[in-house]
């Protein structure tokens, strides 16, 4: 081929493929290679430009439901506001990092979340944070199968059970995770692309499946978010790394066969705003003044999770007959139907609240914490030094929480209405000091910054 044939097959070549598809497309999102030679730009940079314009706009620090448009809603990002700003001037990005989760429960995406914020403070626009549910799109196996956990587990906690120690076998588990494996494989291969620097899976039934479909050299991470008892599928022995929350679940973890250096205690994860309200925390009574409370009242938190429970209407009964002046803060989640029937019930010193987004002051404004012996919540009641009266417990993974709590001394198993209203009168009989003893014992079991040192190992190993 001649130099002047050359030419115009370079001059060809660079309008495909740069004038057929405009850099200004791109928008505020643009990113400033080094251009090649005319008519030599690599695909690759053309590939990776492409990815890059996907990204939604930039919102704050917040979680985002549209971060790539076309892809599934379902997958959620945390955009820091330098990154079009680093983009434009051609400044290396933010590493990508994917967190898989999935809303059975509450727990698995407020951990995942409360590390993604602790990312964002601790290495300011050094991460951006994609926070994946694949099981939420019910059209595969593994969503119908989650739109059941809630109903099960609140009117048919035995059917639970049988379904939890069926599976909580090596051989099922794998088996499980094949079965319903497919679809999600499909959904996790789009999560995956732009390539993230790192996965962390804040899901047991996830990280079996994302090893299927990891791009060589990510590295793959288990954070655990059940307190020291924990189903098989959590313990992923192909994973680079296994973040536990407690000695016990470090142990549980050793006798299945993982080895001692891929294992890191870290603590459970909770939100860092609960830092950020006990370092400013002076006293229950200011606290109360705060929030419009009674400010020497006996102040009891019911709390029945993200979805509210039930027997929630019943414990607030049996403490408004209490002989004492107590006085009750129920929070009752996004459950309408729970807090409209405690307030018809119209109970003298029951205060009812929705869903809340300042848990962590009215924590610190209580003197008991009434809740299920799920780990989140544990995990914040202790951090907010509130002894625990437990209610019940989900059979499975929550049945070790109440033997825990019980042989730490950290509160009481109340199962019945009764039970609750005789645990609360004996705890404020009780002498100040003995009162104050136990919430410091309690706030002594907790670990606030857990989400930090989960955040630093996922630097390092993001490096």
């Amino acid at each position: 081929m001649q130099a002047d044939d050359r030419e115009r097959f370079h001059g060809r070549l660079s309008f495909f493929t740069l004038g057929a598809t405009p850099w200004s497309r791109f928008g505020h999102h643009a990113v400033n290679f080094k251009r090649a030679p005319a008519g030599r730009e690599p695909a690759a940079k053309l590939r990776r430009a492409r990815d890059a314009s996907r990204w939604g706009r930039a919102r704050g620090t917040g979680l985002q439901t549209n971060s790539h448009p076309g892809r599934d809603p379902n997958l959620r990002s945390r955009h820091h506001p330098a990154w079009c700003a680093r983009m434009r001037l051609g400044v290396s990005a933010p590493k990508r990092l994917l967190f898989l989760f999935s809303d059975t429960g509450a727990g698995h995406r407020a951990a995942a979340e409360a590390v993604a914020e602790a990312l964002h403070r601790r290495y300011p626009n050094q991460f951006v944070v994609d926070c994946y549910d694949p099981m939420a799109d019910q059209r595969v196996i593994a969503g119908r199968l989650t739109a059941l956990y809630g109903p099960i587990t609140r009117r048919a906690p035995f059917l639970w059970a049988t379904a939890y120690h069926a599976t909580n076998l090596k051989p099922t588990v794998r088996l499980f995770q094949h079965a319903v494996g497919r679809g999600l494989r499909r959904k996790l291969r789009g999560a995956l692309e732009p390539r993230p620097a790192l996965v962390a899976s804040f899901h047991p039934l996830l990280n079996h499946v994302a090893v299927d479909v990891m791009p060589y050299g990510v590295p793959r991470i288990t954070v655990i978010t059940d307190w020291v008892d924990f189903h098989e599928a959590w313990t992923d022995l192909k994973a680079d790394c296994i973040i536990c929350p407690s000695e016990a679940a470090y142990d549980l973890c050793r006798r299945r066969g993982v080895p001692a250096e891929r294992l890191v205690k870290a603590g459970l994860p909770i939100h860092p705003r609960f830092q950020d309200a006990i370092r400013g925390f002076t006293d229950k009574r200011s606290m109360r003044l705060r929030l419009r409370l009674r400010p020497h009242a006996p102040t009891v938190l019911l709390a029945g999770g993200g979805d509210g429970t039930e027997p929630l209407r019943k414990y607030a009964a049996a403490l408004a007959r209490s002989p004492l002046d107590i006085q009750v803060l129920a929070v009752c989640g996004r459950n309408q139907a729970l807090a409209e029937g405690i307030r018809q019930d119209n109970h003298s010193g029951v205060r009812v609240f929705g869903f809340v987004d300042n848990m962590p002051e009215l924590l610190l404004a209580a003197d008991l914490l009434v809740t299920r012996a799920g780990p989140g919540m544990i995990a914040e009641g202790l951090a907010c030094g509130c002894p625990l009266l437990l209610t019940g417990n989900l059979p499975g993974q929550e049945a070790g929480n109440v033997k825990e709590v019980l042989r730490r001394d950290l509160g009481q198993y109340v199962p019945r209405p009764a039970d609750l209203l005789e645990a609360v009168t004996g705890w404020f009989a009780r002498t100040e000091s003995e009162r104050i003893a136990d919430g410091e014992r309690a706030r002594a079991a907790a670990d606030p910054g857990a989400a930090f040192q989960i955040a630093d190992v996922l630097a390092r190993m993001a490096a």
